[in-house]
């Protein structure tokens, strides 16, 4: 009886482990983000909408207007909308894009009306 009992957690257990495995596959966050803002970016951050914390600047080298950048996360990010930072190369001053449902998203261009001072984005 006890060796049935081990063998059914097992089971159990592993099925659970495919399930889960299964749910973070279909989490597909990664993007591909596109600076058309007509200026060269410095910075990039991309962090849950729901949160205060940015983290850490994700580019190595500035991002020139025109140019893109493939962004992957790790498997385990789990948030349903994300927002995304940049700071510009020549001013130092920042914008934010909010709310981003990156699972429905393969695209992001980024847009910025300087005189305005508002932030769009066309998604594919």
């Amino acid at each position: 009886m006890r060796v049935k009992h081990t063998l059914l957690l097992l089971a159990l257990g592993l099925v659970l482990g495919f399930a889960a495995k299964s749910h973070a596959e279909e989490l597909n966050l990664d993007f591909t983000l596109v600076n058309s803002t007509g200026y060269s970016i410095k910075e990039v951050y991309v962090a849950p909408s729901a949160s205060t914390d940015w983290g850490d600047d994700i580019l190595s080298k500035p991002l020139k207007d025109g140019q893109s950048l493939k962004i992957t996360f790790h498997p385990k990010a789990t948030a349903t909308k994300w927002d995304i930072s940049i700071v510009w190369e020549d001013c130092g001053k920042s914008v934010v894009w909010h709310g981003y449902k990156l699972t429905d998203i393969e695209k992001i261009t980024l847009l910025y009306d300087e005189k305005a001072g508002t932030t769009t984005a066309k998604t594919e």
